[in-house]
């Protein structure tokens, strides 16, 4: 046993589970109770995208309008394949390269902007609030890159099965 101030510390595996249970212990005792919050002061996807501002609602706009154009864009260009309309493909593969490269740099780009305003935002207040206050800050941020990653992830699906029936119909 090692003494660290007026803590005595065990060593050896069997110390160190036995210190870690005793810190839970004492921890989780010090905590208080949570509650569910009533259903009507719930934060939701709606309500994340309600407070978020006017430069952030384009963006998710934009983000979920690409997601939907990937699959236009693929469902249109399905008549194509057979018909050997070489010139229609390659703008349809373009066009999905397109949403495909630029989602998630763009959800995470809007992601950055939000938390980069919340933290000024939080250095200007005096005492510092708590998760409750910077939660749907957070939440925003994380929507945005979720969309991103939602019309990437739309757009490589859609141009690899594209690509895959242009090589079956080449063969």
């Amino acid at each position: 046993m090692r003494t660290m101030g007026r803590t005595k510390f065990r060593t050896g595996a069997a110390g160190g589970v036995a210190t870690a249970m005793a810190a839970g212990a004492a921890w989780a005792q010090t905590q208080p109770a949570y509650t569910v919050v009533p259903a009507s002061e719930r934060l939701t996807v709606a309500g994340v995208f309600a407070d978020a501002s006017v430069e952030m609602k384009l963006v998710m706009l934009l983000l979920l309008a690409a997601a939907a154009a990937s699959v236009a864009v693929w469902g249109v260009s399905l008549g194509k394949v057979g018909k050997a309309d070489a010139k229609a493909l390659a703008g349809a593969l373009g066009r999905l390269r397109i949403v495909r490269s630029a989602g998630v740099p763009m959800g995470c780009l809007a992601a950055a902007y939000v938390m980069f305003a919340s933290f000024i935002g939080i250095s200007n207040v005096r005492p510092a609030p708590g998760l409750t206050v910077v939660a749907p800050g957070l939440a925003e941020a994380t929507l945005a890159i979720m969309l991103g990653l939602l019309a990437t992830t739309v757009a490589v699906i859609c141009e690899r099965h594209l690509e895959g029936r242009i090589r079956r119909a080449a063969a």
